[in-house]
């Protein structure tokens, strides 16, 4: 490992000798001064300094071997032996967003920036190593989170929920209840306790329209499932993986020496997310997200990759994983007398199907939060029958009661295993990834138009913004939340933080982009899209009141910060102190009182 040497008087010939550029010397401030500090990463990068603040090249040097003297060494130029200064990364917090990197340490909030965002990443990927390995005894203190309403018990029951509950609770979900009752009850987090949840996605985003009979659903979902197979055809790359050829080991090493700038880039990305999660660090899965990214990057070139985009496609991934169709005995006789092979443990192999894990439980004790589903369905309000033919020609949502006759069961049993089947995640969450994208490609490339959808309007579509307003451009995005929203809410936060010179985009742009995918455990992810797919699906602009209830959430901490650092630090780690259902509710009254000012001020226009 290269060291940085104390201070010391080189040579003009010395210090024209590349080995001593390579071991620069310099000397630290105490207690840690004539010590060798290993020298971990260096290049230049452009730094915020100064007051007012300007951009400068400098030299910067990752180095140290503790916490105390771990940090980003800046030199005025490549050959000089004295740093002018350190950002000093102990319990530092790092962001990185395209080539800009956000270093929030204990005094200061630092800016970085790159030459391009493969090496903000590489940077990105280095300072958080090193922050983890000179942690206590090698070993970051894990962090701690408020309890989530969905358990590892409450996973693990879903997936080992048996078809018949799954059926009972489609019919519950799609022809017992209304769209409005949906959304209320998806809202209040009703479906961390139902295998529907990535069904009701599939409508509310349009996988599957609302207002198609359930007659047609089964075939929609293989026409776009095929186009996607068709798409990933295209790229000759993953040929010799999706035939058994390569192992996914084999093909992720490809990529991590791939001069293919997207291609290294996705990899790069997919390697760390949610890498605290053991199901994110499988091979297979990697493999699997590394070939939607690129495929889709590729296939939609006017917004391509861009960060964010694979803590998007986790949270699809992981929930369709867990609601996958329960594999059952004659599943596997028939896949064992097909081309593909079954493991030990009954799980399907090769990288067409997906890995059949299971959730671990990590408690002892039901979760006391937790309730069953069957509980509360199949409540019969009248001794009318529904047969397949009529359940067929059903759209969703239909409000309907009665009882059911098994053919109709049947049918609905059929649409559920074909909509959830493992061998098709990959494609689902392609297919979602897309539809959620038509909707955020603001947010990600700001300047490409966004294609409305043609759907009729519907009377009981919960009102949107984007009923309203055009789609705005991210910066936009952030004036709106900001200016207009908080500002009419919370008019002193507002004023405080524009007077300590907080731009939105500092903070807001972590939220919006990934849908707070970034701030809470992932199935606390899921019932915060729960609120945002349901009551604003065409635009997601509920998260703009999601981002005003977090600040409004720490407000006192906000008011109380003298300069901007402070503020930043106040919002984070928000998963510690706030509970997703708190927030939804806290988002949920602040929608609704919108949604009543804008109709006082349009009856009041109309007069």
């Amino acid at each position: 490992m290269e060291v940085l040497r104390p201070l010391s008087s080189p040579s003009s010939k010395s210090v024209a000798n590349v080995w001593e550029r390579l071991l620069q010397t310099f000397s630290v401030p105490a207690p840690v001064a004539n010590r060798f500090l290993p020298k971990i990463k260096a290049g230049p990068l452009l730094l915020e300094v100064g007051q007012p603040p300007e951009w400068k090249p400098f030299e910067v040097v990752l180095a140290g071997a503790s916490p105390a003297d771990l940090g980003l060494y800046y030199y005025p130029h490549k050959d000089a032996t004295t740093p002018m200064g350190c950002i000093r990364l102990q319990s530092a917090h790092i962001d990185s967003l395209e080539e800009v990197l956000m270093v929030v340490t204990k005094d200061k909030t630092w800016f970085l920036c790159a030459d391009h965002v493969r090496d903000a990443s590489d940077w990105s990927d280095a300072i958080c190593s090193a922050i983890e390995r000179v942690s206590t005894d090698g070993v970051q203190e894990q962090r701690r989170r408020l309890d989530s309403c969905v358990s590892a018990v409450t996973l693990c029951e879903l997936q080992s929920r048996d078809a018949k509950a799954r059926v009972d609770e489609f019919l519950e979900v799609f022809v017992r209840s209304t769209r409005e009752d949906l959304c209320l009850q998806a809202a209040k987090g009703a479906l961390s306790w139902s295998c529907m949840r990535s069904l009701t996605w599939k409508v509310w985003l349009e996988y599957i329209p609302s207002d198609v009979p359930f007659s047609q659903w089964t075939s929609i979902a293989r026409d776009k499932r095929q186009r996607y197979e068709k798409e990933r055809c295209k790229y000759t790359l993953f040929q010799n993986l999706l035939v058994g050829k390569q192992r996914p080991d084999e093909f992720l090493t490809m990529c991590e020496t791939s001069t293919d700038n997207l291609l290294y880039s996705i990899y790069k990305d997919v390697r760390r997310t949610r890498g605290e999660m053991p199901f994110f660090r499988d091979p297979f899965v990697q493999c699997l997200m590394i070939r939607v990214l690129y495929v889709y990057s590729a296939t939609h070139s006017e917004i391509s990759y861009n960060q964010g985009m694979g803590e998007l496609l986790a949270t699809l991934v992981y929930l369709l994983h867990i609601e996958q169709w329960p594999m059952e005995d004659d599943d596997i006789e028939e896949v064992t007398a097909g081309e593909y092979d079954v493991e030990s443990d009954g799980r399907l192999s090769g990288s067409y199907f997906f890995p059949g894990t299971k959730v671990q439980d990590i408690s002892t004790e039901e979760d006391p939060s937790y309730v069953y589903v069957e509980s509360f369905i199949n409540i019969q309000n009248d001794d009318s029958f529904l047969d397949r033919d009529t359940f067929l020609r059903l759209a969703p949502f239909a409000g309907g009661s009665g009882k059911y006759y098994e053919c109709c069961r049947d049918a609905a049993g059929e649409i559920v295993r074909e909509l959830t089947a493992s061998e098709f995640i990959e494609h689902d969450a392609y297919l979602l990834l897309e539809d959620m994208m038509l909707r955020m490609a603001g947010t990600y490339c700001p300047h490409v138009p966004i294609p409305r959808r043609n759907s009729k309007p519907q009377a009981d579509k919960p009102l949107s913004s984007a009923d309203q307003l055009p789609v705005s451009p991210l910066d936009d995005q952030m004036n709106r939340i900001h200016h207009h929203i908080l500002s009419r809410c919370d008019p002193p936060t507002a004023r405080h933080l524009a007077n300590l010179g907080v731009e939105p985009q500092i903070f807001l742009l972590r939220w919006v982009r990934v849908l707070m995918a970034r701030e809470f455990e992932t199935p606390q992810v899921w019932q915060i899209w729960d609120a945002i797919f349901s009551l604003t699906p065409s635009d997601f602009s509920f998260i703009n009141l999601l981002c005003v209830a977090v600040v409004r959430e720490f407000r006192d901490e906000i008011l109380a910060a003298e300069d901007a650092t402070n503020v930043l630090l106040s919002l984070r780690d928000i998963s510690n102190r706030i509970e997703p259902a708190r927030l939804v509710d806290n988002a949920r009254e602040l929608y609704d009182a919108l949604l009543i000012a804008a109709a006082v001020e349009a009856s009041m226009g109309s007069a």
